[in-house]
């Protein structure tokens, strides 16, 4: 019987599938927290909703185990937090919730350091990388007028960044080697970081369906639900691409970091 899929296309496949799920994480980050912060920091929110998401897409993608873990704990928090108040739970006290539960795993739970090893240095990585390549965008736009709509930006954002973070890390290639005195305390930082996004995420979806004025996070989640689709397919696609053609051009170096 023959194969399947032929044994050469199988780890491009598998490569792309991953960067299309860190740009399907990666846009509804972007946008929802572009829009919440341009109020406050107006042309910049973007650069810092870009850095945002690429910190913890970066460590979805070093170091999953870690990122599992925060979406569990955001998620059953969120989940137990509206079950207690319902879809009107205060973004505060859940952030709190999520926060310290992470604190105590990072510190309780032993993680293999293989799958966690420098996830510190992974994450200011995908969060200077993504800062990075929206500052271009932010550039492009100033200096050359040109602004692209939504999807395209989305696009952009994630292959670039991806392949920025990827570059960036290789000059420090990670190696397995034993937990060091602050490893408890990056991974707990870390899970924390993810575990908060998760809970007011799920929280912000709730607050759709809420009695009461919806709150600020549901605010901006409804205001990009027009373009999430289409930008949702762009990053997808745009992630699948930069990782397969990575994988298939044998750039080892993306199984490194």
């Amino acid at each position: 019987m023959g194969q399947a899929v032929p044994l050469r296309l199988s780890p491009v496949l598998i490569r792309a599938a991953v960067w299309s799920l860190i740009g399907m994480i990666y846009t509804p980050l972007y946008l929802v927290l572009r829009e919440l912060l341009a109020p406050a920091l107006d042309g910049f929110a973007g650069v810092a909703a870009a850095a945002a998401a690429g910190g913890i897409g970066a460590v979805f993608y070093g170091a999953r185990q870690l990122a599992l873990t925060a979406s569990v704990i955001g998620t059953g928090c969120a989940v137990v937090a509206m079950a207690i108040a319902g879809a009107d739970v205060g973004p505060w006290r859940l952030s709190l919730a999520a926060a310290l539960l992470s604190l105590a795993v990072g510190f309780l739970v032993q993680f293999p350091h293989r799958c966690t090893a420098d996830v510190g240095i992974k994450a200011l990585a995908g969060l200077a990388t993504g800062a990075f390549s929206a500052a271009l965008l932010l550039a492009a736009e100033h200096w050359l007028a040109i602004r692209l709509p939504p999807a395209a930006d989305t696009a952009f954002l994630v292959s670039v960044t991806g392949v920025l973070y990827v570059s960036v890390l290789v000059a420090r290639p990670v190696r397995v080697r034993g937990r060091g005195r602050f490893c408890n305390v990056s991974e707990g930082l870390v899970i924390a970081v993810i575990a908060v996004a998760a809970a007011n995420g799920l929280a912000a979806f709730a607050g759709i369906f809420a009695v009461a004025d919806t709150g600020a996070l549901t605010n901006a989640l409804l205001r990009v639900t027009g373009v999430l689709p289409a930008a949702l397919v762009a990053a997808m696609f745009a992630g699948a691409v930069a990782g397969g053609l990575l994988e298939l051009f044998e750039f080892d170096w993306v199984d490194r970091v």
